[in-house]
């Protein structure tokens, strides 16, 4: 008596041919999961930068100032550079709305900004969420789906 292992030819492509189609219907789940990742990282990324700037100017008591660009941001104090943050994802883009074009803390931990300056992230052009800056300068996300910074 013979004892065939492995597979036959009809079997593996049957296999394969149903591999396919499963990833078919997943690749394209991952891609919005990936863009959603991206956009909540940089979001984290750009609320800990703003956070860190005003915790500093508090810190060393005088003024830091947090200046948004289209792929990054710098923070500077005194004339000197302290964080100079470039985006690594080309997909993600920066838009700051503000009066002044950036945020100055002052030893307190204030800004002197409106109500409804935020900082827009978008990914390949499409806004997906807010850092939205209050009154007393204090920053927090805001889904695009949860409407304007108030």
């Amino acid at each position: 008596m013979r004892i065939y292992q492995g597979y036959t030819l009809l079997e593996l492509l049957v296999t394969l041919a149903i591999a396919a189609v499963l990833m078919a219907f997943v690749v394209p789940g991952f891609r919005g999961l990936i863009e959603n990742n991206n956009v909540a990282t940089t979001s984290n990324e750009l609320l800990g930068a703003l956070l860190y700037a005003r915790s500093e100017a508090v810190r060393i008591e005088g003024n830091v100032t947090f200046t948004p660009e289209v792929d990054g941001w710098l923070v500077t104090a005194g004339g000197t550079d302290i964080v100079d943050q470039t985006i690594d994802n080309e997909n993600i883009t920066l838009a700051e709305n503000i009066n002044t074009n950036d945020v100055t803390y002052n030893p307190r931990g204030r800004a002197a900004i409106t109500a409804g300056d935020n900082i827009e992230v978008s990914f390949d052009g499409t806004v997906k969420s807010r850092i939205c800056l209050s009154t007393t300068g204090r920053p927090y996300i805001k889904k695009v789906y949860e409407g304007n910074c108030p």
